[in-house]
């Protein structure tokens, strides 16, 4: 009760005294590739509103609503410091159709976020599935080697690696004509000062306190200590284009 009445009186004071002269943003890529470290860095600015996966069918907190109806919920009136406001969004998130209309809004500013070793994604990803464990942080010691070691399924492990890479592809062409930040997964985590500052930049933002981001990195072991059967992976990959994947 006590919150539906603060929520109340909350918008009550933003139609009044709230502004939309903010950047509008989204943050697209796949999962495991740093999009959690992304999004703390973003929300703990005291001028980005940032928004999580509000598109996925997991959101409950979302369900039932349509396209419109949510970016009526995002991007509202704000508080007078928020400078820019976005949403996570990972690329099977909308429909063709949600895709069509969020393509029809060309002051959207774009972070296409990225990870090169595309096989480090989709280890990450089974790792996580496996042990329904999404996040780790800094003071978490994280999961033992042991449980954390998986089995590739080799017959469709090509398929799956080109299909991150059609994605990146098609996320290029579908904003061809706009500026986008490319921002990949080792420069953020090994460079963050760096890559917060240009994310500030491409914002219009320079309160980005990246040092209070309390999830790290998951899985430093290297992919033959992860990867059960990385002998059959290895025989697999070694003469494609993916093979310099393999060691890094």
């Amino acid at each position: 009760m006590k919150y539906r009445l603060w929520t109340i009186k909350n918008q009550i004071y933003l139609n009044l005294f709230g502004h939309r002269n903010y950047n509008r943003f989204v943050v697209i890529g796949n999962a495991r590739t740093g999009s959690d470290y992304l999004f703390l860095g973003l929300k703990n600015s005291n001028c980005v509103r940032m928004h999580h996966e509000v598109f996925a069918e997991h959101n409950l907190e979302m369900a039932g609503k349509g396209f419109d109806q949510i970016f009526s919920m995002l991007f509202g009136k704000q508080n007078k410091n928020i400078k820019a406001v976005g949403f996570k969004l990972f690329y099977d998130h909308f429909t063709r159709d949600e895709w069509e209309k969020f393509l029809s809004y060309n002051d959207f500013k774009i972070i296409h976020l990225t990870r090169e070793n595309c096989l480090r994604t989709i280890v990450s990803l089974d790792i996580a599935y496996k042990l329904d464990y999404w996040s780790t942080s800094t003071e978490d010691k994280g999961r033992p080697l042991i449980e954390k070691r998986i089995w590739l399924d080799t017959s469709n492990l090509i398929g799956r690696l080109e299909q991150i890479k059609d994605y990146e592809a098609l996320i290029r062409r579908r904003f061809k004509d706009r500026h986008i930040l490319e921002v990949e997964y080792n420069k953020l985590i090994n460079k963050p000062k760096e890559t917060f500052q240009r994310i500030g930049e491409y914002l219009d933002v320079n309160a980005i306190d990246f040092g209070k981001i309390t999830v790290t990195k998951q899985n430093p072991e290297s992919l033959e200590q992860l990867i059960v059967n990385y002998d059959k992976v290895y025989q697999l990959l070694e003469n494609t284009k993916f093979a310099k994947y393999l060691n890094s």
